[in-house]
């Protein structure tokens, strides 16, 4: 039977976008899906393997196939660098091809991630991974240097380590506010399909335009590592983005934030206590909009409530508090403590 080029290419991205998840069996479920026989699926994937856009490993008895990835790897003295002639002589000569709205978020992680290393890792190195194959492509940006968890407790002088990513969730957070927003890792994490920091035991996971987590590691990594992944063909706008968290009928510039509750929760740990509250809602007066997700938040106690949605409300009228994911407990708990203003 003779497909159409229709067809053709149908087969032929099926088999692209499964080949990662299918690499023992890409033959068979192509097979299945399409009720075609097996030599006419090794016909298109052996145009893919021509194409070098797929690869075969292991025997031809018992094939493996992966998509064809092409690394490249840059290291530096962290010596007077500049992170936008690294973009554009080193990096910037290979997205040519790309989706312009992808060369952009990939321009802007790149740069905020690697001015990030030279201002503040107090590192001696910046070693920088590139990693692309027909679906998607990856950015790594790597020091040995204090470490971002760490930094930011020093900085604010928090007590654990696990803190400072709730200060990342919030946004304006910088240790240099004379030079910088504090807003580089809030929207990287968000234009990004997925977006990952490990640092020494702890590591931040997100992906895309979502609230992320944090979680321990087993081994100490040293320094920072960020890791960013964004599909070639994303349609997510980095001026969308930026708009959603500003406000057009005021003052343009990051306004909103979103707070995932749930990173207070520090081992279990119950949110009872006026001290818990302040440390949620510290630089909150920064925003005239704060999403407060309970997500994953069963409970809150009396006091904890009461410093944030009356102490803090009335201190700061302008400040917009909303709330989402709320059990029944912890909207009860919400309207009592407003009821006493």
């Amino acid at each position: 039977m003779k497909f159409t080029k229709e067809v053709v290419e149908m087969i032929k991205i099926f088999m692209i976008n499964n080949v990662s998840n299918n690499p023992n069996t890409l033959t068979s479920i192509t097979c299945s899906h399409f009720q075609i026989t097996k030599p006419t699926v090794y016909k298109y994937l052996n145009e893919l393997l021509e194409d070098k856009i797929i690869e075969r490993l292991g025997s031809n008895r018992s094939p493996n196939y992966q998509l064809v990835e092409t690394v490249y790897k840059w290291k530096y003295e962290n010596n007077h660098l500049e992170e936008d002639i690294l973009w554009s002589k080193d990096v910037a000569p290979l997205f040519k091809d790309i989706k312009s709205n992808v060369r952009e978020i990939c321009q802007y992680g790149f740069t905020e991630m690697v001015n990030n290393v030279i201002d503040h890792s107090e590192s001696d190195t910046l070693t920088i991974q590139l990693a692309v194959d027909y679906l998607d492509i990856e950015i790594q940006v790597s020091d040995s240097g204090i470490g971002i968890f760490e930094k930011i407790k020093t900085d604010l002088g928090l007590e654990h380590s696990k803190q400072s990513i709730l200060e990342l969730a919030k946004g304006k957070f910088t240790s240099d506010p004379e030079n910088h927003s504090g807003e580089g890792i809030f929207f990287t994490s968000r234009v990004f399909d997925s977006f990952f920091i490990f640092s020494h035991q702890l590591s931040f996971v997100g992906f895309g335009n979502k609230d992320g987590y944090l979680f321990d590691e087993r081994n100490d990594l040293p320094g920072t590592t960020v890791f960013m992944e964004i599909k070639k063909d994303s349609a997510t706008s980095l001026k969308e983005i930026f708009d959603e968290y500003a406000d057009p009928d005021k003052d343009p510039s990051f306004h909103k934030t979103r707070i995932p509750v749930e990173l207070m929760q520090h081992e279990g740990e119950s949110l009872i206590s006026r001290s818990q509250a302040k440390r949620l809602i510290s630089r909150f007066d920064r925003f005239t909009e704060v999403i407060l997700d309970f997500k994953g938040v069963t409970q809150i106690g009396q006091a904890f409530a009461d410093e944030i949605f009356r102490v803090f409300t009335n201190k700061h009228p302008d400040v917009h508090l909303v709330t989402i994911n709320t059990s029944a407990d912890v909207s009860n708990m919400i309207k009592r403590v407003q009821s006493t203003k």
